[in-house]
């Protein structure tokens, strides 16, 4: 039985933007992470002479949130534009898992803007974690194939 891949509503000069957008919020993400995991590893001394270190961090997960908006909003014109993208089986998954990392890296947002640096470690860095296991444990093999 063969099934006909489903027709991309959200292009650009004929490429699907999706698949385009969607590395950019994960990589932010993941540089939040391994920032976070530096903080936390640095002894005292260096934490409190790290002041500029935090901002750092709010703006990686600032412009992380803003490509992974963008994205959802692109896989949703695709999901509401072709019919074929609802019937996939990891659809709900996906989305679940990607709505569950914007609200956990905003939460870890806000925990940044109202304590400083020193919110990074422990509870920035536990946030920034669960995030990038969310987008590990997400299912998106379904919705990267029919890109291909």
């Amino acid at each position: 039985m063969v099934h006909d891949k489903p027709r991309i509503t959200a292009k650009i000069a004929g490429y699907p933007l999706h698949p385009l957008m969607r590395p950019f919020a994960i990589g932010y993400f993941i540089a939040v992470c391994a920032c976070d995991l530096l903080y936390a590893q640095a002894n005292i001394f260096v934490q409190a002479q790290s002041a500029d270190f935090a901002p750092i961090t709010e703006w990686l997960l600032g412009v992380g949130l803003a490509m992974a908006l963008l994205t959802g909003l692109i896989a949703l014109i695709d999901w509401l534009g072709e019919r074929r993208f609802r019937v996939l089986p990891d659809t709900w998954m996906f989305a679940a898992g990607g709505t569950l990392v914007m609200l956990v890296e905003g939460a870890n947002l806000d925990l940044r803007w109202s304590g400083g640096a020193p919110a990074i470690a422990p509870m920035g860095l536990i946030l920034s974690l669960s995030a990038v296991a969310v987008l590990l444990a997400t299912p998106s093999q379904s919705w990267a194939r029919m890109y291909r």
